[in-house]
């Protein structure tokens, strides 16, 4: 009898993994596997059993696992704040270690939001707004600022003061006698317009993610979009709060993805390339603003957790953060993803059901138009796995590729001509659609 209660109880029992090490994970079954996917939701930015993230763990346990966050210093927490701010957009220069996910660290930049407003005097700004087509977490203000279908059950749960606007989509939504720049200043115009709409001292924040996830498709925003949604949440005292959890610490090939977009928000949230899987890490990097605001209110953030600031996950993220906030690693990651999406294009740009390959660093997308996409995803998926050896996260419209940084560019490559193989290969059982 199976005593786990599975997120998939009408699956059959996934394999058993053996051991995993480097980019390849290796099955009970003999199968031994590349990893495209760091992990699957791409957490394991440097794959699988470093050894120099495994030495600062084993070192951290002849000390201590985990001592209270609020009760005692851990002087490792320091190191990791300011490398995390050593990098980090003009302004930002505290971080909150907010619990052990990033939906953790969501919620905790939402909570504190409110109460930089309510300890300031602004008790009214209760409402958030989001866009469609996102996704921000599990708990519910996450989802209350996320839109999945398949979370719909909820709603009756959820908090009700929260809006959206269209995602940011140049492919999708700029019209053809807009340029770039006319479709960024819209995005941002129907940002204010929804403010005006609700009212302006009526909303607490804006939340997006810096690039548009894998629900999407791994979009980056038009040229100056999030230049003018600063200027729109500056106007009415809003907040900008850059979900960074998925495209974060590196994973565009700057440590913070808004690096590219020049610009600083109120909150970046940050957590699963943190501690990159070695331990659950997560943490808000905000400014000394929202610490005098709450200074000088309640004196206290009322927030926390047991295992905020989890001492092993820091040691862990420190190790990881260390290795990957390096001039060579970001070289690399940018130089890497470059030489795949050239090879991609080289193989597939000519082909009928491709429609386009957009994206940042190691955190891209392919888009294909068939007359089945989900169907064409799974046989995708499936023959990379069984003709290949080769982990891809294939799904709905898109391949979005988000292999570990330390993934070589010769590994990079033979991913890239596999998939062009077996895309072309499936591709046949289908129908491109117009």
């Amino acid at each position: 009898m199976n005593a786990i209660l599975r997120k998939f109880p009408n699956a059959p029992l996934p394999p058993a993994v053996e051991r995993a090490s480097g980019i390849h994970i290796h099955l009970a079954d003999g199968r031994r596997l590349l990893d495209a996917t760091a992990g699957i939701t791409s957490y394991a930015v440097l794959g699988y059993s470093h050894p120099d993230v495994l030495a600062a763990m084993h070192d951290q346990m002849g000390r201590y696992c985990h001592i209270d966050y609020n009760v005692w210093t851990n002087p490792m927490l320091e190191e990791l704040a300011a490398l995390l701010v050593s990098r980090a957009p003009e302004g930002l220069d505290k971080v909150y270690f907010s619990g052990n996910s990033g939906s953790e660290s969501l919620e905790a930049a939402l909570k504190l939001s409110y109460q930089v407003h309510h300890d300031k005097g602004n008790a009214e700004k209760t409402w958030l707004i989001s866009r469609v087509q996102s996704f921000h977490g599990a708990t519910l203000h996450g989802i209350a600022v996320s839109e999945l279908p398949i979370l719909a059950c909820f709603e009756p749960l959820l908090p009700k003061n929260r809006a959206q606007i269209a995602q940011h989509h140049p492919l999708y939504f700029k019209r053809d006698d807009e340029s770039l720049d006319d479709y960024a200043r819209r995005g941002a115009k129907e940002l204010e317009d929804k403010i005006l709409e609700i009212g302006p001292k009526r909303v607490a924040a804006f939340v997006g993610e810096t690039q548009l996830g894998s629900l999407v498709g791994d979009v980056p925003p038009a040229p100056n979009y999030w230049k003018y949604v600063r200027e729109v949440c500056n106007r009415h005292d809003v907040h900008l709060i850059l979900d960074e959890i998925y495209c974060g610490l590196g994973r565009s090939g700057r440590v913070y993805n808004c690096d590219w977009d020049g610009i600083a928000p109120d909150f970046a949230v940050v957590g699963k390339n943190l501690g990159a899987g070695f331990a659950p890490l997560g943490a808000v990097v905000t400014n000394a603003g929202v610490e005098q605001a709450i200074r000088d209110g309640q004196g206290r953030i009322q927030h926390g957790h047991t295992h905020q600031g989890y001492s092993l996950g820091v040691a862990a993220a420190l190790a990881v953060q260390k290795i990957v906030q390096t001039d060579a690693m970001l070289v690399h990651i940018q130089s890497l993803g470059e030489a795949m999406r050239a090879r991609l294009i080289a193989g597939l740009g000519d082909h009928p059901m491709f429609r386009d390959l957009r994206g940042r660093g190691l955190v891209f997308s392919l888009e294909y138009h068939t007359n089945d996409n989900p169907a064409f995803a799974a046989a995708l998926a499936d023959d990379m796995r069984d003709s290949h050896g080769i982990l891809v996260n294939a799904k709905w419209h898109r391949v979005s590729f988000t292999p570990p940084y330390i993934m070589t560019e010769a590994e990079g490559l033979v991913v890239a001509d596999a998939l062009v193989q077996s895309f072309r290969r499936i591709g046949e059982r289908f129908r491109p659609v117009n």
